[in-house]
């Protein structure tokens, strides 16, 4: 417990004003308040197990002291191949009880993959929930069949660690420039600031209902499980088939105030919009989507069919704490055609607009976007330069630079327009760098030249993989070769063979003229397969 805090106040990003002068907890004691308030309330379900809020708050002690009794200690790295299930806060709040790093890794990415992440990371354990065989990997390992034993067994006590402000609380990996998996290290100081901001958007009290949807390896995680938890209120971890109509059915039987859901959900959700309705919805007091700038039409839906629930966009780089911005849609703009702002910075946050070294504010005119403040990370983990290129700081303030090109509306909310690096792509739902299939192919033996890029087939963005070779079988070989290394989603669909020629003077008319072909053909054929012909128009082939 922080210093001078009291045990049983709830943490300053309370909305209640008794609360807004308590010290906030640390990390390892978000949940004691709660536990010691409403110990037997139910804290967190997810269709098969549950917990109260003192059976979260024993259980990470218990968890804690085995930690503990395996080395872990403050600034050490746990790395935990996550999954959709009750116990991860348990798990999350048990390591920062150590005083150690949270590092929640994708639990169905390819071993390898993994493998090469937890080399970097040198974790003192790796805590695993599902059936993966890792092979050796680096450090101790706790399985689910002795994680139960663990939770099953005696109570353990255990005092959290205390913890700089400036140190490590977690690590969240997602796609970068380098070619490999950037891991955003987000300092304590960090997450507490974000829970202060967030939550004076959010307004969650101990008699909220969430309904959390993210998978444990992103960083929404915490705001939609971490943070509810931490005020007392309840959590529903979805696990089930991501599907439209369920959702909208578990929202409406447990009660739902509080939905958070990325824009590909959120999409998902709303169907044709018939079902949103207060008459369907009954509980639900809040909407929030972010990750990419929401559809007009779908927040229409909202707007009309909830005109009494608040809507909110947010957004930001996991660089700055999950989300830095947002933007809540008014009932006058129901009618909206255009994309709504990403709005204005959290508490605590600032934006500029730079173009050419030199901020500008003129409206509609564009530039990079800058965001800075407390909630900006500390760097990316074992890349120090990339840490360099991308943070700034600026009249003493630490900025991060999106890449985002953006600029101001009449009113002052900054709106989003696109990414200056054509590499960036969303992918099922999520920020995408292609240079992680690029640099992954080329590393491939006989390749000659790689071609990446996004193709669109009946509205869904696929990603496309031009291989110049010799030899037809080297794009087999990539192909094989990519799957074993990449997550399903950044694995290409369409394989496109160009036989390498000496002529080297048309590279850059060739490459325009194959994803404009591409483009076209995708749309037209079911096929996956392609060849460049000796006219460099494409041809269909059965496989590559």
């Amino acid at each position: 417990m922080a210093a001078d805090a009291d045990p049983v106040a709830l943490p300053p990003w309370s909305i209640d004003p008794a609360a807004k002068s308590s010290t906030p907890p640390a990390l390892g004691d978000l949940l004691a308040a709660p536990s010691l308030k409403w110990p037997d309330c139910l804290a967190i379900d997810d269709g098969e197990v549950n917990y109260t809020f003192a059976q979260l708050e024993q259980s990470a002690q218990t968890v804690a002291a085995w930690l503990t009794e395996q080395g872990v200690g403050a600034g050490d790295r746990v790395a935990v191949l996550a999954e959709k299930r009750a116990v991860m806060p348990v798990l999350a709040v048990a390591i920062w009880k150590c005083g150690a790093v949270y590092v929640p890794l994708d639990s169905t990415e390819p071993n390898n993959r993994l493998l090469g992440l937890l080399k970097r990371l040198q974790p003192m354990v790796v805590i695993t929930l599902g059936d993966q065989e890792l092979g050796s990997p680096v450090g101790r390992r706790l399985g689910k069949e002795q994680l139960a034993e663990i939770l099953s067994g005696p109570a353990v006590s255990h005092a959290t660690v205390a913890r700089r402000p400036d140190e490590a609380a977690y690590i969240v990996f997602a796609s970068g420039a380098t070619g490999e998996p950037q891991g955003a290290e987000i300092s304590v100081a960090n997450l507490l600031a974000y829970f202060g901001n967030h939550n004076e958007i959010l307004r969650i009290t101990p008699e909220s209902r969430v309904l959390s949807m993210t998978p444990f390896h992103f960083d929404v995680s915490l705001e939609d499980t971490l943070l509810p938890l931490s005020l007392g209120a309840f959590v529903y971890q979805f696990r089930s088939l991501s599907a439209g109509a369920v959702i909208r059915s578990v929202i409406a039987r447990k009660e739902i105030t509080h939905l958070i859901a990325v824009t590909m959900l959120l999409n998902m959700i709303t169907g044709d919009g018939r079902q949103i309705s207060r008459t369907k919805l009954p509980s639900l007091e809040l909407v929030m989507t972010g990750a990419q700038v929401c559809d007009p039409g779908v927040l229409q839906v909202w707007t009309r069919g909830m005109p009494d629930t608040r809507i909110v966009q947010a957004f930001g780089p996991p660089e700055a704490t999950i989300f830095s911005f947002t933007y809540e849609i008014e009932r006058e703009e129901a009618e909206r055609m255009a994309a709504c702002p990403v709005g204005r910075p959290l508490r605590g946050m600032q934006a500029k607009i730079i173009r050419n070294g030199v901020e500008i504010h003129d409206s509609g005119a564009q530039g990079e976007l800058w965001v800075g403040g407390v909630q900006v990370m500390r760097g990316y983990f074992d890349q120090p330069e990339e840490t360099a290129r991308l943070v700034v700081e600026m009249d003493g303030t630490r900025f991060f630079r999106t890449g985002d090109i953006c600029s101001y509306d009449g009113d002052g909310n900054i709106v989003f327009h696109q990414h200056d690096d054509e590499c960036i792509a969303w992918l099922a739902g999520r920020r995408t760098h292609l240079s992680e299939v690029y640099r992954a192919a080329s590393n491939c033996s006989g390749v000659d030249r790689i071609l990446t890029s996004v193709v669109q087939r009946d509205n869904r963005d696929l990603v496309a993989l031009v291989v110049e070779s010799a030899k037809r079988q080297v794009v087999t070989n990539v192909a094989d070769h990519l799957r074993g290394i990449l997550p399903e989603y950044m694995c290409p669909t369409l394989m496109v063979w160009s036989p390498a020629t000496s002529d080297k003077s048309t590279e850059k008319r060739d490459d325009r003229k194959v994803l404009q072909q591409l483009t076209k053909v995708a749309q037209q054929s079911n096929s996956n397969y392609f060849v460049v012909s000796s006219d460099g128009s494409l041809e269909i082939i059965d496989e590559v």
